[in-house]
């Protein structure tokens, strides 16, 4: 999966050959055509561990108690590149492949308590508008942090996401 992930980031979806995965993995392309035996089914392969390793490291960037440290968290994750190219790049096939996006689903559904956790260590009450908010606030900042650098965004994404997530909490006071 390492190496597949690699390929991915490296030379995205256009790029994404068994041939060049299992050269990568210094593995001949019957090994890994035993186990995936069409590009399909790597992808798939590929897209589940991309989303597993959103999912962990966005867990781990939220685990702080003070919630600033959560949002510094998770900044750090949104502005790494890393991830963010692999997972645009299976944008791409998500639009074709029920099995891709049936994977992008479970990327919302696994980030969602986080999510839901974060929102409330910052005394705001979760809801769906409030995740749904929060999940295309970070995604931007993202895709942003990957098109323009992570330095670029990095400041900026802290205050949004602060003032975001504060004024969930205003706007809970208000009503």
């Amino acid at each position: 999966m390492a190496a597949a992930l690699d390929v991915i980031q490296e030379e995205g979806l256009s790029g994404f050959t068994q041939p060049r995965v299992a050269r990568r993995a210094g593995l001949r392309q019957s090994h890994l055509t035993y186990y995936f035996p069409t590009r399909a089914d790597l992808l798939l392969a590929v897209a589940d561990e991309a989303v597993r390793r959103r999912i962990e490291a966005l867990r781990k960037a939220v685990s702080a108690e003070d919630p600033a440290m959560k949002v510094t968290g998770l900044v750090d994750v949104l502005v790494d590149p890393r991830q963010t190219r692999i997972l645009t790049a299976l944008t791409q096939s998500a639009d074709a492949d029920p099995g891709v996006r049936r994977a992008f689903s479970a990327l919302g559904a696994g980030i969602a308590p986080l999510g839901a956790a974060l929102i409330t260590s910052f005394g705001a009450e979760p809801t769906e508008a409030s995740l749904a908010l929060l999940q295309a606030t970070s995604t931007g900042i993202a895709v942003l942090a990957l098109a323009t650098g992570a330095e670029a965004v990095r400041d900026r994404a802290e205050q949004v996401l602060t003032q975001l997530l504060t004024s969930l909490r205003t706007e809970r006071d208000c009503t």
